[in-house]
């Protein structure tokens, strides 16, 4: 029964012990036999022959040169009865130096290589073969040196014409991205201009707000009557409320153009590097390319011929180029466009500053006019009722005297009735014509009276109401040039620094 190491194992090339002891077995089996069978022949004199002279063919090489009847194998020499020789089998092929191969040594000589092997090594001691390979040497490397050297220059020149090639599209590139540099650097002062005009308009639109303000604060000292919501007063509200909607799209805007600045800065920056490295590049292959063998710059740099960590691909740097400069001028088209509208809102929004400013003063105007009107309308009412007023005090004291004239006769009717009723005796009072005339003037005298002092009451009222309604025209028109004051007066001194359009777009 076999191991497991038997199972594994092959039998011809790693025999086990078994095996092993057989085949030397074999072998041992095997000399004995050959042994026996050469020297079965036993000696028998006079059988030796006289020497054979050796027969070299026509045109044959010396005879210390290899011979075509050399043979690689020992047995030619025919193994005789007698003869110092090691017992084996002879065999100079290659395989001769193989352990076994060999024939084993007596006591008599070493057989180590065979006649034709003398030979071969003859020829290969006097071949000059170191000479003629030192000819062949200097004539291939001479004419190698030569190819290398024409290679080298053709390889010179095709790398000139590259690094030429290479140096003109660096210097498109060059030129398109310091155009762009260019652009963007214009696009960043214009808009930076802009940006101080925006700040002027914001600080200038400061005036139109105070101003609005200012006449609104002044309109409240206005008197009782005056204290009117009329068109001025909505045009100042509406003028207060429009500064206040042109300043919210001033600060979006303004707010918008710090954002594209500093868009525009970044892009400025990137291509600018963008601009330096070409620069850079393109002064370092225009120096390349004047290099030669000759040149005095030239130094030797061990491990520099190897792809640098960081190295590109010319599709990406293709790319890198039109992709920078593109977003470059995405950024400065931004920015030109936010420039517009940048303008187009000063400009608009002082327009419309410049609008609601004229339909404030024209509505100032009109209530002026109006204010006036009415102030004049009630000065000629004035007038009208002092010389009212004055006609009548002038019927008062008129009236007055009458009653006064009209006591003196009631007194003198009285005296005469009081005479005729009380001192006329007896019959003699009687009830005569004449008593009846005075009767009948008494009577007239004090309707005629009672009358009067109705007139004169009616008169007093009418005159205390001619001085009330004065009083009241007095304070009207009071209230009046009040109100002529602040709005023509003072307002129209404080709307004359309302600015134009043309400052708020100088800024």
């Amino acid at each position: 029964m076999t191991t497991n190491n038997d199972q594994y194992s092959c039998p011809h090339i790693c025999p086990t012990e078994r095996g092993h002891e057989k085949e030397t077995k074999q072998q041992e089996t095997a000399a004995l036999t050959k042994t026996e069978n050469v020297h079965a022949t036993p000696y028998v004199p006079g059988m030796i022959n006289p020497p054979t002279p050796i027969l070299y063919p026509p045109g044959a090489p010396p005879k210390y040169l290899p011979q075509p009847t050399d043979s690689t194998s020992g047995d030619i020499l025919g193994m005789g009865p007698i003869g110092p020789w090691a017992s084996g089998h002879l065999d100079w092929s290659p395989q001769a130096g193989m352990t076994g191969v060999r024939p084993v040594v007596d006591k008599y000589s070493i057989t180590r290589y065979s006649t034709g092997e003398w030979r071969k090594n003859n020829k290969f001691t006097l071949t000059p073969r170191a000479t003629d390979k030192a000819k062949d040497l200097e004539v291939q490397t001479k004419k190698d040196i030569a190819n290398t050297f024409i290679n080298m220059d053709k390889k010179h020149n095709d790398s000139n014409k590259t690094l030429n090639s290479r140096i003109k599209d660096l210097s498109y590139w060059k030129e398109q991205v310091q155009l762009a540099v260019e652009g963007i650097t214009e696009e960043l002062r214009n808009l930076d201009e802009n940006r101080e005009r925006l700040k002027g308009a914001c600080r200038i639109l400061m005036l139109p707000e105070a101003i609005s303000r200012e006449c609104l604060e002044l309109r409240t000292g206005r008197y009782e009557p005056d204290l009117v919501r009329d068109d001025a007063e909505q045009e100042l509200i509406k003028e207060v409320a429009i500064v206040g909607e042109i300043r919210r799209v001033f600060t979006d805007t303004l707010a918008k153009a710090e954002a594209q600045i500093e868009m525009n800065k970044a892009a400025k920056t990137a291509i600018e590097f963008d601009w330096s490295d070409k620069l850079i590049s393109l002064k370092l292959d225009k120096l390349n390319s004047t290099l030669t063998p000759q040149s005095n710059l030239i130094l030797a740099h061990p491990g520099v011929t190897r792809w640098p960590e960081n190295a590109t691909s010319i599709e990406y740097w293709n790319h890198y180029c039109s992709e920078s400069i593109r977003n470059c001028e995405e950024v400065r088209r931004r920015s030109e466009g936010l420039r517009r509208d940048l303008m187009t809102t000063i400009i608009k929004g002082s327009r419309d500053m410049k609008t609601q400013a004229d339909r404030t003063n024209a509505a100032l105007a009109e209530t002026i006019d109006a204010t006036e009107q009415m102030c004049e309308k009630l000065e000629d009412n004035l007038k009208q009722n002092l010389q009212k007023t004055a006609d009548i005090e002038n019927l008062i004291h008129h009236l007055k005297e009458s009653l006064r004239n009209i006591q003196d006769r009631n007194k003198c009717v009285m005296t005469r009735l009081h005479g005729r009723n009380y001192d006329r005796p007896n019959v003699e009072n009687c009830r005569d014509e004449a008593q009846y005339a005075l009767m009948a003037e008494a009577k007239f005298i004090k309707e005629s009276s009672e009358s009067l002092q109705h007139k004169l009451r009616q008169a007093e009222v009418v005159r205390s109401e001619l001085m009330k309604y004065r009083g009241e025209l007095e304070k009207d028109i009071a209230c009046k040039r009040k109100s002529l004051n602040i709005d023509k007066d003072r307002c129209a001194r404080v709307r004359a620094h309302m600015p134009s359009p043309e400052e708020f777009a100088a800024g």
